[in-house]
């Protein structure tokens, strides 16, 4: 009885806490997913690293300002984003890139989510091949 109170309690602590990683990397509320933008400019950054690899690229806004994108990969941590095919490599300072995905919200936050859609050369071909 003891052994099935611990097991019970054990699964229940289980699933709230993966709860709350998944609220802990939502995105829900932050990006525009109704309206989806594509950005074309310039990688300035790459971070692959943990817990969250960091990609900044130089790109006009839409009244063609140039502006420092933030582009996220979400909750992806390395480990599943070298699993895609992403690695150390993939984005240098100084690549023409484009990006396709929903903007950030806030007002003079300049973001976009890449979750569904990789990051293409600024031509359209594929930077990574996925695994």
């Amino acid at each position: 009885m003891k052994t099935m109170k611990f097991c019970s309690t054990l699964a229940l602590g289980l699933a709230f806490a993966a709860g709350a990683a998944m609220a802990h990397h939502s995105t829900n509320g932050i990006y525009d997913e109704e309206h989806p933008i594509e950005i074309v400019g310039t990688v300035k950054s790459w971070r692959f690293i943990n817990p969250h690899p960091f990609l900044t690229v130089e790109a006009p806004d839409a009244t063609g300002t140039m502006r420092e994108w933030d582009v996220s990969y979400g909750g992806a941590a390395v480990v599943h984003m070298r699993r895609q095919g992403y690695s150390e490599d993939s984005f240098k300072p100084g690549d023409v890139i484009k990006v396709v995905g929903p903007p950030a919200k806030a007002k003079g936050a300049y973001g976009i989510l890449v979750e569904r859609n990789h990051p293409t050369r600024a031509d359209g071909t594929p930077i990574i091949t996925g695994r």
